[in-house]
Order: C-alpha cells, then sequence, then structure tokens
C-alpha cells in the first residue's frame, strides 16, 4: 500500500490484476484528486488519461500476434486459392477435352450422314439420268420410225404417182 500524506490512501493492485477504468471510476478520481491537488491540477492529470479503458489499447506484443496471425490467415488463403486454381484449370481442361471429343464425334456423324446424303442424291440422280436417257432413246427411236414411215410413204406415193403418170403417157 501507498500513503500520500500519510492521510490517503490508494489501493495499488497486484501484479496480473486488472483495474477496472470505467466512467464512474474516472469520475471518483477527478473528484478526490481535486480535494487532494486542487482542481487545476486535477483536470491536467486527468486529461492525460486515455479516452477509454486500458484493456481496450493494442499493445505490441498484441500487434505482432496480430501480424502473425493474418500472415498465416494469407498464407493459407494463398494456399487454398492456388488449388482452387489447379483443380479449377484441371476441371476445365477435362470438361475442354469432354467438349472437344463430343464436337468431333458429332462432326464426325454429321459428316458421315452428309455424305451418305450425297451418295444417294448422286445414286437417284444417275437412276433418273438413266430413266431420262432411256425415255429419250425411246422417244427418238419412235420419231425416227415415224419419220422413215413418212418418207417412205411418200416417197412410195411419189413412185405410185410417176408409175401413173408414165404409163398413162404410153
Amino acid at each position: 500500500m501507498w500513503f500520500a500524506g500519510g492521510t490517503h490512501r490508494l489501493q495499488i493492485p497486484t501484479k496480473g490484476a486488472t483495474l477496472a477504468f470505467t466512467e464512474q471510476n474516472k469520475r471518483r478520481l477527478h473528484a478526490r484528486l481535486c480535494e487532494v491537488i486542487g482542481t487545476e491540477e486535477a483536470d491536467i492529470l486527468m486529461e492525460q488519461l486515455p479516452p477509454m479503458t486500458w484493456t481496450e489499447f493494442a499493445t505490441k506484443r498484441d500487434l505482432d500476434e496480430l501480424r502473425i496471425a493474418t500472415k498465416r490467415d494469407l498464407d493459407e488463403l494463398r494456399i487454398a486459392t492456388k488449388h482452387d486454381i489447379e483443380f479449377s484449370a484441371i476441371a476445365t481442361r477435362t470438361d475442354l477435352e469432354q467438349v472437344i471429343t463430343k464436337t468431333r464425334n458429332d462432326l464426325e456423324k454429321s459428316i458421315m450422314e452428309v455424305k451418305h446424303s450425297v451418295e444417294t442424291t448422286k445414286f437417284e440422280l444417275t437412276t433418273t439420268i438413266l430413266e431420262l436417257t432411256a425415255t429419250m432413246e425411246r422417244g427418238f427411236r419412235n420419231q425416227s420410225w415415224k419419220m422413215f414411215t413418212a418418207i417412205m410413204s411418200s416417197q412410195l406415193v411419189t413412185v405410185g404417182l410417176l408409175g401413173l403418170m408414165i404409163n398413162s403417157l404410153r
């Protein structure tokens, strides 16, 4: 214990104990200081006290612990982010390979369908051309026979008329 002038006692907490420094305690301290050292001196001394409790102050040790914890958190976040990026890259690569394979298969299927369609169309065109050619040949043959028959008939009529003319002249 400490005695100021032998008449006033101020209890100092033992090591490790915390002093509750509330607004009520500050007012009581100010009132007591005014009695002991005077109002002006008490005001000057009270202005030197922090505007908050001592437990709200951060110590160098608190800041070091916070720095270490923050660094650890950032390192963990960096590792997790790197892992997430690597996982995403693998997943993206796998997805892309699947899309490429599906696209390639779909494209090959489409090409085969187009080839089949072209072959079918080619066969149908060839068949149609052959049928058209056969129809035209029959038409030409029929037309040729009709023309031949008409020419022959007209020649026979001409020969018959000439023969009649010659017989009538005789």
